[in-house]
C-alpha cells in the first residue's frame, strides 16, 4: 500500500531529539535559531489531533522560515515510500504520524551536537539555553524574554571558565576550538554542504570533540546529506534487538546497557544502514529513534 501522507505534525517534530531550543511558554511554541526567535501557534486541530492551521512567526521577521526548517520542499511522499519497505519504519511511519526530519542552520547545528555528547536531552537544553543566556542577545517577545544563539565571535573570545558556568564541562574546550575555526573560516558550512557525505564526514571527524555519531547527527540535519545514519545508544538497541546485527555492549549498571562502538563497528553498522534503506536512510532512522525512546517511556 503506497503512502500518500503528507500530514505535518509541528509538536512532534520539534520535540523528537533533533533541536533542542525550543520551549512550550502558555499555548505556544517559541524556539531559538541562530539570532532569531521563532513562534509556533497551533489555531485550530481536530479531535484525531490532525492539525489545521498553524501560525509561524518570526521575531526579527523572517517570512517563510517554516519551509526551510521543516523541509517542506521535501517530497516527503515519495521519501516515505522508499524507506516504507522495512516493516518497523512502516509501522513508525503510522504510528508517529507528521514526524520530520529538520533542516537546521549548520553552525547552531554543531555546537549542538558537540554540546550533546554522552548526556540526556533535558541536561543538552540546558547547557544550551546557558550558553544562549551568557552569549546571546536578549529579545523580547510578547513581554517574554529570550536570547538568541551565540555568534562564533563570542565563543571564540569567550575564556573556558566562562564556558564551563554555562555547564559544558569537559566540552569547553572543544566549544573554543570550534569556535576559533569557524571565526578564522578554516570551516565553511557551505562547503560541507557541496561535499559527498564520506568527504563531509572526514572533515567533521578532523574537528576535537566531533566523534562519528556527532558527525552523522550534524550532516543530516544541517548539511543536507539525508542518507547519514546516526547511530547512538537507542538506535544501537534496535540494531540489535530488531536486526539482529553485532553491536558491542558495555554495563553501565543493574539492569541496564549501554552500546559501546569501536570506529570500526560504528562505520560497518552505519554503511549497512544506509545500503539498507538508500539516500533517505536519515529519515528512516529518526522514525526508529523516535519508536526506541518512546517505547521506553523516555520524555523529551
Amino acid at each position: 500500500m503506497s503512502i500518500k501522507d503528507d500530514y505535518f505534525n509541528p509538536e512532534l517534530t520539534i520535540n523528537s531529539g533533533q533541536m533542542f531550543l525550543w520551549q512550550k511558554i502558555r499555548d505556544a511554541w517559541y524556539g531559538i535559531h541562530t539570532d532569531r526567535v521563532l513562534k509556533l501557534s497551533i489555531e485550530d486541530q481536530n479531535n484525531d489531533q490532525d492539525y489545521k492551521r498553524i501560525r509561524y512567526e518570526s521575531f526579527p521577521e523572517d517570512r517563510g522560515w517554516e519551509k526551510k526548517l521543516f523541509r517542506m520542499d521535501d517530497d516527503i511522499g515519495r521519501i516515505l515510500n522508499t524507506i516504507s519497505f522495512d516493516p518497523l519504519v512502516r509501522n513508525s511511519i503510522m504510528r508517529y504520524r507528521g514526524l520530520r526530519v529538520m533542516r537546521q542552520d549548520p553552525i547552531q547545528c554543531m555546537f549542538s551536537f558537540l554540546c550533546a555528547s554522552n548526556i540526556n536531552i533535558q541536561r543538552i537544553r540546558k547547557i544550551l539555553f546557558n550558553l544562549c543566556r551568557q552569549f546571546g542577545k536578549k529579545i523580547t517577545v510578547n513581554g517574554d524574554q529570550f536570547f538568541t544563539f551565540p555568534r562564533p565571535r563570542d565563543l571564540h573570545e569567550a575564556n573556558i571558565s566562562e564556558l564551563v558556568t554555562c555547564g559544558t564541562g569537559y566540552r569547553a574546550k572543544s566549544i573554543k576550538m570550534l569556535a576559533t575555526k569557524i571565526y578564522d573560516r578554516e570551516i565553511n558550512p557551505i562547503e560541507l554542504t557541496r561535499m559527498r557525505y564520506e568527504d563531509a564526514k572526514r572533515a567533521l571527524l578532523d574537528i576535537s570533540g566531533i566523534g562519528d555519531k556527532t558527525a552523522d547527527c550534524i550532516l543530516l540535519f544541517s548539511l543536507e546529506k539525508l542518507e547519514a545514519f546516526p547511530i547512538d545508544t537507542w538506535i544501537a538497541r534496535i540494531l540489535s534487538h530488531n536486526y539482529e546485527l553485532p553491536v558491542g555492549k558495555k554495563k553501565t549498571g543493574i539492569n541496564s546497557q549501554k552500546h559501546q562502538l569501536t570506529h570500526q563497528q560504528y562505520r560497518y553498522l552505519s554503511s549497512h544502514m544506509r545500503m539498507h534503506f538508500g539516500i533517505y536512510a536519515g529519515y528512516a532512522q529518526q522514525y526508529l529513534y523516535y519508536y526506541s525512546r518512546h517505547i521506553a517511556g523516555r520524555k523529551w
